[in-house]
């Protein structure tokens, strides 16, 4: 039994395979739409062994670029569609809780949670995290303007003592030149 496999040609462009994303809500590969070329899998290929090797920096850093932004282009409107879309909120059995909202809103509610809640629940320190973390930023700016004042003073202070202290030896001088015969 002779197996014979005969390629006419093969290109950048030849396809290869199609491209595969996963769909949480069937569990399992789907297919995109989008071939999969030689090209592509070279160009694959190019970006991982260029990004790994340090030969090249503006090379790397190019590709580096080139590749966020690509990434940026095809996450951008995955972020905008699940920003956009409504979600409803389950309880720890997964049942829907209240009316549907966007995930946006979502995030706002729960940053207005975490910053009015208290951070501690042991009593150490009082107020919420938004009160905590304001209080620590007030003491570091008041530390800060509390040394500005004292490097300040010292300055001022130095030059005072440096000052007497010209004073006392012109005044040493004096006394020591006017005792002698």
């Amino acid at each position: 039994m002779n197996i014979a496999v005969q390629i006419e040609e093969v290109t950048l462009a030849t396809v290869v395979a199609e491209a595969l994303t996963y769909d949480s809500d069937e569990g399992e590969m789907v297919p995109t739409g989008e071939d999969i070329t030689v090209g592509c899998l070279v160009a694959q290929e190019i970006v991982k062994r260029v990004v790994k090797d340090d030969q090249y920096p503006r090379l790397r850093e190019q590709v580096t670029q080139l590749r966020a932004g690509l990434i940026r282009e095809k996450l951008g409107p995955m972020i905008d569609e699940a920003l956009q879309g409504k979600l409803r909120k389950t309880n720890n059995y997964g049942e829907a809780v209240g009316p549907e909202i966007t995930f946006r809103e979502m995030v706002v509610e729960e940053v207005r949670k975490a910053l009015n809640e208290s951070p501690n629940n042991y009593g150490s320190q009082k107020g919420t995290t938004l009160q905590i973390a304001v209080r620590a930023e007030v003491k570091k700016a008041a530390a800060s303007a509390v040394a500005e004042q004292l490097a300040s003073m010292g300055d001022l202070i130095r030059q005072q003592v440096n000052e007497a202290m010209s004073e006392e030896a012109i005044a040493a001088a004096i006394a020591s030149v006017s005792r002698q015969p």
